[in-house]
């Protein structure tokens, strides 16, 4: 087989998912087809992003509610019940990112050709 039968052709990558943030969409974008290629990398990387949606829609969602929560019943102060699933949110999206080793510190140059390291 030769080697250019194993590059992938551009525009052969499947769209995001529509029901992903703008955020999470242009995430998807940069990174399928150049890091992540194989289909079970392409869906594990799926729910890494849904976990991140998940965590920013915890996060707006405590900010309006503020960290603490008077209980009804027995009028106590708690923390506020979203702290936990954005957490946890939060530290499945790292254990996937980090599962498929992806390198944070890249972005678009700033020329517009290739790619250069921000750390």
């Amino acid at each position: 087989m030769e080697k250019s039968q194993n590059k992938p052709l551009e525009g052969t990558w499947p769209e995001p998912p529509e029901h992903l943030s703008e955020k999470a969409k242009a995430l998807y974008r940069f990174y399928i087809g150049r890091t992540i290629r194989a289909p079970g990398q392409i869906v594990l990387f799926i729910r890494g992003l849904e976990a991140m949606d998940q965590a920013d829609e915890c996060g707006r969602l405590i900010r309006e509610e503020g960290l603490c929560q008077k209980s009804e019943r027995s009028k106590m102060i708690r923390q506020n019940p979203l702290l936990n699933t954005q957490r946890e949110a939060t530290a499945e999206m790292l254990k996937i990112w980090k599962l498929l080793r992806l390198n944070i510190n890249i972005q678009p140059s700033k020329i517009g050709i290739g790619w250069e390291n921000i750390s």
